[in-house]
């Protein structure tokens, strides 16, 4: 079985920056679709990057109309983003941005590897997405150039603060605060009178784990009825509020449920998930990094675009 994936797409997660992918388009006649300043988008250049896109929409199995207006949407936005790339390439020129061989090629190995690929392999996916070696390097060249220039643009202005984080931890504190999750016994008896009768005997401290193994008619009676870690929220509402009131050592009235007569014991209650505003920081900062600099480079790209001259014809 053949390994196909889209290497293109996968290297824009490698290098964290987005693009589209190209595939190949050898029988379109050409012609400028965009102007860009002093740079131009040809309909080739457009084609050849829609194309993953346009074999999937043919191959929706969607209406005649609905595939042209998809299609139309889709060469729209990758038209914007040609368009986009084409401004970031101009400015990486202008602060004299540069990328080595060596770091296209430290790329290309970790791509490679990343998705588990002899070279061999590396190579027939390269030809099954209609590329050759040499596109592939000058894609990879200009994802680097790009999240380059938006590390000397965009990213280095970007400051976190810890009242910006201490705020977020606050705001999300409920998710820091972790989920309780219990580690239950349980006996089971498909006798009511009897099984009372053993609610009697850990009401005189009888030890539960004892009783399970010598009474209870559960798979997992051997083990001293131990069920295991649960989020009782997953639980029938008469099995949750009767276990909810409990504290670590304690255990519930006899319940009637689906499979007979049962006695849940609270082994242990843990917090899964908890972070203390220290452990959380790192998360934190990162997500707010994160946010921080999608809405600086979209204010950065629009000024850009403003002061370009663009002119598109498609």
């Amino acid at each position: 079985m053949k390994k196909k994936i889209n290497l293109l797409i996968f290297s824009l997660m490698i290098i964290n920056f987005s693009f589209c992918r190209p595939a190949a388009a050898s029988d379109i006649v050409d012609r400028v679709v965009a102007i860009v300043n002093d740079d131009i988008v040809t309909l080739v250049q457009l084609n050849k990057e829609t194309m993953p896109y346009r074999n999937d929409i043919e191959s929706s199995g969607y209406p005649a109309g609905k595939k042209k207006q998809m299609l139309k949407q889709i060469s729209k936005k990758v038209l914007d983003v040609l368009i986009d790339r084409s401004l970031t390439q101009q400015e990486a020129k202008r602060y004299h941005i540069t990328v080595s061989d060596t770091e296209i090629n430290n790329a290309l190995e970790n791509i490679r590897k990343a998705k588990s690929l002899n070279r061999e392999e590396f190579k027939n996916a390269l030809k099954e997405e209609g590329l050759t070696l040499a596109e592939y390097r000058e894609n990879i060249k200009k994802q680097i150039l790009q999240s380059r220039l938006i590390n000397y643009s965009v990213k280095s202005k970007v400051i976190i603060t810890d009242i910006d984080i201490k705020k977020q931890y606050k705001a999300d504190f409920k998710k820091y605060s972790g989920r309780k999750k219990y580690h239950l016994r349980n006996i089971l008896m498909d006798n009511e009178d009897e099984i009372k009768e053993i609610k009697k005997k850990l009401d005189r401290k009888k030890k539960f784990i004892t009783l399970a193994k010598k009474y209870s008619m559960s798979p997992n009676a051997s083990d001293g009825g131990d069920l295991g870690m649960f989020d009782i929220n997953n639980f029938s509402a008469s099995i949750k509020n009767s276990i909810s009131k409990l504290k670590k050592g304690d255990y519930t009235n006899v319940i009637s449920t689906p499979n007979g007569f049962q006695i849940f014991y609270v082994e242990d209650i843990v917090l899964e998930g908890k972070k203390t505003y220290e452990q959380a920081y790192n998360e934190i900062h990162e997500k707010l990094y994160r946010k921080k600099v999608k809405k600086k480079f979209e204010a950065w790209l629009k000024a850009l675009k403003k002061k370009a001259s663009i002119k598109i014809m498609f």
